[in-house]
């Protein structure tokens, strides 16, 4: 390794390191997205409004409230303040809203546990509500609109990252085929003994492909060290115990790929050039 790190070596292994590092970095990004896209749809699907309809005035937010206390899905349960309201609405519509302004509200906020697919929730609730003597009408975000968003954008980021990938993966194999230029004395004098063309074009491609081995890795590891950096510096309260927490063993995937995917690259572009330099010799020879 210490004599492929001289002279237009060590170019070459710090262009296979960079193109490596971007690969990786594109993957560890589209890991990104499908966590916060996920953390997106968890906390959506987590939230819900219930509207009391009967009876009226302040008992029947007492009775709502006191019957999601025992309701089935539901973790926690808070009237909507009109403070609250005119922030929401500020959120969604764009302008501020008084709070004075508002009117007297029926509505309370309520927190989802998790639930297997197919669960009536809303259904769910509605009748433990009606079992306490209220009537209310629950209305939880729709299956269309912001979830599929977020499905869009997690699958954008993945094939982004795919296509990313295969863009730096060419850009490694025409980087390797510089390495079999340079050893095209060799190649030369591999033909005059005799060699074959996969004979000598494989001598070659192994060199370039531990070159792109050590090289996918160096870049894979710089992607992950700036990618928990980044973390540390953006997320407040980040610490140890909390990553660990919040990065799952796919994640690394695009770390681990880089190397091979930088050496299979790189021993496929030598080998090509290095079976084309086999055939020259061969014709002059």
């Amino acid at each position: 390794m210490r004599n492929a790190l001289t002279g237009v070596e060590r170019a070459l292994f710090w262009t296979l390191a960079f193109a490596a590092f971007a690969a990786a970095a594109a993957g560890l990004a589209a890991r990104a997205v499908d966590h916060a896209t996920s953390g997106y749809e968890r906390a959506r699907s987590g939230y819900a409004i219930v509207r009391v309809l009967a009876p009226d005035g302040e008992a029947g937010l007492e009775a709502a409230r006191a019957a999601l206390q025992h309701a089935p899905h539901v973790t926690s349960a808070e009237p909507m303040t009109t403070g609250r309201a005119a922030e929401l609405l500020a959120q969604w519509g764009g302008s501020r809203v008084s709070a004075a302004d508002m009117p007297q509200l029926r509505l309370i906020e309520i927190d989802l546990a998790p639930s297997p697919p197919r669960t009536d929730v809303s259904g769910d609730i509605v009748a433990a509500l009606a079992q306490g003597g209220v009537t209310a009408q629950v209305i939880e975000a729709p299956d269309q609109g912001g979830g599929g968003w977020a499905g869009r954008m997690r699958m954008m980021a993945f094939w982004g990252s795919i296509a990313f990938a295969l863009v730096m993966a060419v850009i490694i194999s025409l980087g390797a085929r510089s390495l079999a230029a340079r050893r095209r004395e060799l190649v030369t004098v591999m033909t005059d003994l005799g060699a074959t063309r996969g004979q000598a074009a494989g001598r070659i491609a192994d060199e370039a492909a531990i070159l792109g081995l050590y090289a996918g890795a160096v870049g894979g590891a710089l992607a992950g060290l700036i990618a928990i950096s980044l973390l540390f510096v953006a997320t407040p309260g980040m610490n140890v115990e909390t990553l660990r927490q919040m990065i799952l063993p796919v994640d690394f995937a695009p770390i681990l790929a880089a190397p091979f995917i930088a050496a299979l690259a790189a021993g496929a572009g030598a080998r090509a050039a290095a079976g084309y330099f086999h055939g020259q010799a061969a014709r002059l020879g």
